[in-house]
C-alpha cells in the first residue's frame, strides 16, 4: 500500500513572518513534521509543497522531498487545502504515475506529535473502511451553551438538536470536539474523485493535546512543553 505524507507549507505567512521555517529546538518548524512522517512505520514517501526555494531546501535537507513548487495561484492567504492537495497528486500522477491509496496532511504548524498517532489513525483507516480519520480533541466550552445574533439583535442557539439545552446542566449534555488539525489520513481518491478533504464516513481520532501554532504564544507554549529554547 503506497501512502503519501504531504506537508503543505506555503511562504507568505502574514502573522509570524516565515513561521514555518522559524527555529524552534534548534530546527525549522517544519523540519520536526518531516521528521514525524519519516518515522512512520507506514509512510512510504514524504513531500513538502511550498512556493518557496529557500523552503524547498530546508525540506531536502531534512529528507523530504519537493519535486516541484506550488504555483503562485495555490500559495495565497485564501488558497484551499483541496486545491492544494489536487494540484499535487495531479502533478505526480502525470509525470510520474505515481497514485498513492492515502494521503496523510500532517501540518508544519504542529512541533509536537507522537508519531504512534500517525500510525493508528492509518491502520483505523483500514480498518473502518473510512473515507477519512481526523483528529479531535474535547471542547471545554460547549456549543450547546452558544448563539447566533440575527440583525435585529435577537439570538438564537448554534445548535438544536436538543430542547432548550441552553438551559441545561453542561454536565448532561453530549461531549463536543473540535479539530485540531494535527493529522488528517485520508484515501486518495476522496480527494481526487470526490473532492473533498473528508468524504462522508470520518472516523474521529480522540487527542487531549493541540500544540498548533498560529501565534507567538503558541510558540512559547511548544517550546516549553518541547524543553528546548526558541532562537
Amino acid at each position: 500500500m503506497e501512502i503519501l505524507a504531504l506537508i503543505p507549507a506555503r511562504s507568505g505567512s502574514k502573522g509570524i513572518k516565515n513561521k514555518n521555517i522559524r527555529m524552534i529546538r534548534q530546527k525549522p518548524l517544519m523540519a520536526h513534521s518531516i521528521e514525524h512522517a519519516l518515522k512512520s512505520c507506514y509512510i512510504n514517501r514524504v513531500i513538502v509543497s511550498t512556493d518557496s526555494k529557500t523552503y524547498m531546501q530546508i525540506a531536502l535537507k531534512y529528507g523530504a522531498e519537493v519535486p516541484f513548487l506550488r504555483p503562485e495561484k495555490y500559495a495565497q492567504d485564501d488558497s484551499l487545502d483541496i486545491d492544494v492537495f489536487r494540484n499535487v497528486l495531479m502533478e505526480l500522477q502525470q509525470k510520474e504515475s505515481y497514485v498513492p491509496d492515502i494521503v496523510v496532511h500532517l501540518r508544519p504548524t504542529y512541533p509536537i506529535r507522537n508519531v504512534e498517532d500517525i500510525d493508528n489513525m492509518i491502520r483505523l483507516l483500514v480498518e473502518k473502511k473510512a473515507d477519512s480519520v481526523r483528529c479531535i480533541t474535547p471542547v471545554k466550552e460547549t456549543a450547546y451553551k452558544m448563539w447566533r445574533e440575527n440583525a435585529d439583535g435577537t439570538i438564537y442557539p448554534v445548535l438544536c438538536d436538543i430542547k432548550e439545552a441552553y438551559n441545561m446542566p453542561r454536565q448532561v449534555l453530549p461531549q463536543l470536539y473540535y479539530q485540531n488539525a494535527c493529522i488528517d489520513v485520508i484515501r486518495t481518491e476522496v480527494i481526487t474523485k470526490d473532492h473533498s478533504m473528508s468524504g462522508k464516513k470520518i472516523i474521529g481520532y480522540k487527542m487531549e493535546d493541540n500544540f498548533d501554532i498560529d501565534t507567538e504564544e503558541d510558540f512559547r507554549r511548544a517550546e516549553l512543553k518541547m524543553g528546548g529554547a526558541l532562537e
